[in-house]
């Protein structure tokens, strides 16, 4: 007769009882936040993505995941879609944080001064940026990729282009940006 619990199955249970709670975990991550203003909900992370669903401003939704500047969403109703971050706070509709010690809220949170929402980079230090220093492999990879002058005319000429004279802005309005 087998043993029912063989010394194999031990071993691994605590490999298994991580990946559960790891998994559970990531079910959890789910984050509240509220429309900021009335938006589309889009089948996809793209503008141009198809329209499955509006969202009014105030609206509760759950951010189940973030691709670039779009937020994967799931509505009480159970509406899911995706939605530019831009058009969320995180937390609860009074502007609360939900949770204690949700790390997920931090990617999705953004400045804000009355109306206006703001976003920022995030990750980079100042220590960083000052040891920042360019990458001139890529530089002339790139610079091996630029089209001579010759090329570009011919290339031109062979759609139909052809050159047009156009005068230089008057300086002051609509000239040069004065440097800040």
């Amino acid at each position: 007769m087998r043993h029912p619990n063989p010394p194999s199955a031990r071993r691994h249970a605590p490999l298994v009882l991580a990946l559960a709670a790891v998994l559970a975990a990531g079910a959890a991550l789910a984050e509240s936040g509220t429309v900021l203003k009335p938006t589309e909900l889009r089948s996809e992370p793209l503008g141009s993505a198809g329209v499955v669903g509006r969202l009014a401003a105030k609206e509760s939704v759950d951010i189940t995941e973030r691709k670039g500047a779009w937020a994967g969403v799931k509505t009480p109703a159970g509406a899911a879609g995706w939605v530019r971050i831009l058009n969320l706070r995180t937390g609860t509709a009074d502007g609360k944080a939900a949770g204690g010690g949700n790390s997920l809220a931090a990617v999705f949170q953004t400045g804000s001064s009355g109306g206006a929402v703001t976003t920022g980079v995030k990750g980079l230090s100042p220590d960083i940026l000052r040891g920042a220093y360019p990458a001139m492999s890529e530089v002339e990879m790139l610079e091996t990729l630029a089209a001579s002058t010759d090329d570009a005319r011919l290339f031109a000429m062979t759609g139909g282009l052809s050159a047009q004279k156009v005068d230089y802005l008057k300086e002051g309005r609509g000239g040069r940006r004065k440097q800040r």
